[in-house]
């Protein structure tokens, strides 16, 4: 059995796509990181117009909201159930998320919306049969 080099083989029935779900949720993790550091650092491209909160708690939120996204990322790829739910809350969060953001950036919103659907799709078909059931 010829294996990728994370723990998800190349011949497991919907290995691919689990790798997919894996990569846009490290991506997404990552992409999180570097708002959640600008937002801390306040750099001028993040606008401090928020409801409640401030900018550094927000910003440290985000950030280690990230950390926890690329960590499910790794958790997918070795196979472990709670990376799996991880991932399926983060991509729900995601969709509603960018629902709101739906009116001031239509095209991005319904991309990323049409990618966390995809990864939502991703783990509830493929994530939990492939699963190593002593990972927990």
């Amino acid at each position: 059995m010829a294996k990728r080099a994370s723990s998800v083989p190349v011949d497991v029935k919907g290995g691919g796509w689990i790798s997919f779900a894996a990569l846009i949720i490290m991506l997404s993790g990552a992409f999180n990181i570097i708002v959640g550091i600008a937002a801390i650092s306040g750099a001028n491209q993040i606008h401090n117009d928020l409801l409640f909160g401030n900018l550094d708690g927000w910003g440290w939120f985000i950030l280690i909201w990230g950390v926890v996204q690329i960590l499910a990322g790794f958790a997918i790829f070795s196979g472990a159930t709670w990376g799996i739910l991880a991932g399926i809350l983060f991509a729900f969060v995601g969709c509603i998320t960018h629902l709101m953001f739906s009116t001031a950036h239509p095209l991005a919103a319904v991309t990323i919306i049409a990618l966390d659907v995809l990864v939502i799709y991703a783990l509830c078909i493929y994530g939990f049969e492939n699963r190593d059931p002593l990972r927990g």
